[in-house]
């Protein structure tokens, strides 16, 4: 069932402390490209941040978007907000991580031999190694070959509390069309690995040391975003009879690199924060110089 009429995950966006040594960790650990920079966005007006994204108060935003092993990830890094430091570790409630399954987990560690990141050797339940690197991202990557035929696959992880794991199970795939398609453990957490028929899968622990969840603006913030053909449409639909609830109405970005993206951010019943989005990969202006794009996601889903 996809009552919300998406198309499944476009993205994962996560918070950091500066967006130059993300982008530096992202391809020097997976080789990532850069597709684009956009900002700094200022407050259009007062309280629009607060009001559309959720953050904690008047700031600017610069967004880095990345292509790592082809997973769609946007990158925010703030100024002038309140930042809480959030940290909690991988595993926690709360927290976010990418998850490389790979037949050559040795060959992403050798990389980062020169660099100061936090290495963990481990061999239960699944042999790999979990890392913090130097930015703060945390990236468990596994032994294992991934089960489309791909040499390696890139996973982004939700933690939540005991109290929205279930439910958070129950509305991706209830709601937003996304299928169980495996079992998934990492940083002394568990859960399941859900995919829909086009985008990009996700998995959803059952966090442990139960937190409050970050804000966007925070370090450690995280939304995921569903492409939706008609995000009017979809947002109607998911307020009707639901208990999603968004932040202001749908905008249209006019200017910049992704002019014409069509988006807005919801609240979820489990905590969660989510994003539909219409970005028209093809038609965006970045993409004439771009060394790197966006992985798209096929079209006339529902045509």
């Amino acid at each position: 069932m996809n009552h919300a009429r998406v198309r499944g995950i476009d993205h994962f966006g996560l918070t950091v402390r500066s967006l130059s040594e993300a982008i530096h960790d992202l391809r020097n650990a997976l080789g990532a490209g850069l597709c684009y920079i956009e900002g700094p966005i200022q407050d259009p007006e007062p309280g629009w941040m607060v009001r559309k994204l959720g953050s904690r108060g008047t700031c600017s935003l610069q967004v880095a978007a990345m292509n790592v092993l082809e997973t769609n990830l946007e990158l925010f890094d703030y100024a002038g907000a309140e930042r809480r430091p959030w940290t909690a570790m991988a595993g926690e409630a709360g927290t976010f991580f990418l998850l490389l399954r790979t037949s050559r987990p040795e060959r992403v560690i050798s990389r980062l031999f020169t660099e100061n990141a936090v290495v963990r050797p481990v061999e239960n339940p699944v042999p790999g190694y979990e890392v913090t690197l130097p930015s703060g991202i945390h990236l468990a990557v596994q032994q294992g070959v991934p089960g489309n035929g791909e040499a390696e696959q890139l996973v982004g992880a939700v933690c939540l509390n005991r109290y929205d794991y279930q439910g958070a199970v129950a509305e991706l795939t209830g709601t937003f069309g996304l299928q169980q398609v495996g079992a998934v453990a990492a940083f002394g957490t568990s859960g399941v690995l859900l995919a829909g028929a086009h985008g990009l899968p996700v998995a959803v622990l059952h966090g442990h040391s139960p937190a409050p969840r970050p804000a966007n603006s925070d370090l450690g913030g995280h939304h995921v975003a569903f492409h939706s053909d008609d995000v009017d449409a979809s947002l109607d639909a998911l307020r009707s009879g639901t208990r999603y609830v968004s932040r202001g109405e749908p905008e249209t970005i006019t200017d910049g690199p992704i002019a014409g993206d069509r988006w807005v951010y919801l609240n979820s019943p489990f905590g969660l924060q989510l994003e539909l989005i219409n970005m028209p990969d093809g038609q965006l202006p970045y993409e004439a110089g771009a060394a790197a794009r966006r992985t798209p996601i096929a079209a006339g889903v529902f045509a």
